[in-house]
């Protein structure tokens, strides 16, 4: 089976994009044909099919909102990519497509190419961008779905997307344009990677008949970024990755959050969190929004760590040896590898009782669940991890249960019955 794999990038950026390439190491073992399409950026790993990919853009984070009104038009329905993929499945041909998260760097326009050209596609949602403007379901510190039912103006005037009025403006003429063209009709299924995202995607007006609950597979060990993506199509050799970074020198206990370093994650708790749970150290892996911001508060007692970004390698190797696992999301997650990965390693997990992570972490069986963004619980709860003799055994039951529900082959068997489905059904 030709299988065409549609994401904004084809670089290892975060979850989606390790979901990608997961998926198509895993399919190409099964024996599927794999092809891409993204946009070209020089941080893409090496593809046989990038001279396809659509032309690159800049929406991120860092852009002056001046810069992405003038790519207004693009970021609404991008043209390009639509011709660029045109080009790409006149080569490949593929039987069906499984589309990820276009975002505004290829827009929901290459849906309706796919649509054009007969393709039959599947979309995973690993966020709510179909019925929320800025995709998460949080605005300005809080849980928010003020744009429910197509009422996107209020993204303007809360300002949720990257804090800026002027970007939400750009948001809310894009969600609005895409609910007139109806941009996702052509999807025939939808991929819940949790059943809260199945109910709440049919709670925002998804069809329930056309959703499908498919958890995300995770390897163990973990497998660094790939040198290349799509061999079955004969790929070209990448220049040789660099070996994984040396495991930093660390205490023997030590609390772990590893992830982006934003708001939405809860990262402002954690200097006082550091603070309370000394002398044992938080250690802090990641980057993000929020990284100057953290490195400021850091109190200089050395029970703050930042190892800044660490690759998958060194950062199993860190996760492997701590004491307890942090994931005090204020938004509601749609999956949470966070919380997966230190489950596979028979890491106490501390999360917040929001989204999915409630059905990843059962409340004293596999880890510890506190109210988002309540400071002083997810204080008690780390030092009672910390000090408690059940956490060994709450580990070992959450990498029990992972192992089977995160089980890689089960993954890849799920995803040839929704394509099956969606090409005979």
């Amino acid at each position: 089976m030709r299988v065409l794999m549609v994401n904004a990038f084809h670089w290892l950026k975060g979850g989606v994009e390790r979901t990608v390439f997961d998926e198509t190491r895993w399919l190409e073992a099964a024996g599927y044909e794999v092809a891409h399409f993204a946009i070209r950026d020089p941080r893409n790993v090496p593809s046989p099919f990038e001279e396809r990919f659509a032309p690159p853009a800049d929406y991120g984070e860092s852009t002056p909102a001046w810069r992405q009104l003038g790519q207004l038009a693009r970021a609404i329905w991008s043209a390009p990519a639509g011709r660029a993929l045109a080009g790409l499945l006149s080569a490949v041909r593929p039987e069906v497509a499984h589309v990820h998260a276009p975002s505004r760097y290829l827009t929901p326009s290459v849906i309706a190419e796919l649509h054009r050209m007969g393709v039959p596609i599947v979309m995973t949602l690993h966020d709510f961008k179909p019925w929320c403007t800025n995709r998460v379901l949080f605005a300005r510190g809080e849980v928010c779905e003020r744009c429910r039912g197509g009422h996107h103006w209020h993204a303007v005037t809360t300002g949720c997307v990257q804090r800026s009025h002027l970007k939400s403006l750009v948001g809310a003429i894009e969600a609005y344009e895409h609910d007139r063209r109806r941009a996702y009709a052509p999807i025939r299924l939808w991929i819940a990677p949790s059943r809260f995202v199945r109910d709440k995607a049919i709670e925002l007006g998804a069809d329930a008949s056309r959703m499908r609950v498919l958890v995300h597979g995770v390897e163990t060990p973990p497998v660094s970024e790939p040198a290349w993506v799509g061999s079955s199509h004969g790929s070209r050799q990448a220049e040789p990755q660099p070996p994984p970074s040396a495991a930093p020198d660390l205490p023997e206990r030590f609390a772990l959050y590893a992830g982006r370093l934003s708001e939405e994650k809860g990262v402002r708790l954690l200097p006082a969190l550091a603070r309370e749970i000394a002398p044992v150290p938080l250690v802090v892996a990641g980057g993000g929004p929020l990284a100057a911001w953290l490195a400021e508060s850091e109190p200089g007692s050395g029970t703050l760590r930042l190892l800044g970004h660490l690759d998958a390698v060194t950062l199993a190797r860190v996760r492997a040896r701590a004491a307890v696992v942090l994931v005090p999301s204020l938004f509601p997650e749609t999956f949470g590898y966070a919380v997966a990965e230190a489950q596979m390693d028979a890491r106490p997990v501390v999360a917040s009782r929001i989204g999915a992570l409630t059905e990843l972490v059962e409340h004293e069986v596999t880890g510890l669940l506190v109210t988002p963004g309540d400071g002083v619980a997810l204080a008690q709860a780390t030092k009672r991890v910390l000090a408690g003799p059940a956490a060994a055994r709450w580990g070992e039951a959450a990498r029990a249960r992972a192992q089977a529900a995160f089980a890689p082959d089960a993954h890849t068997r799920g995803l040839r019955a929704l394509y099956e489905e969606v090409m005979h059904g």
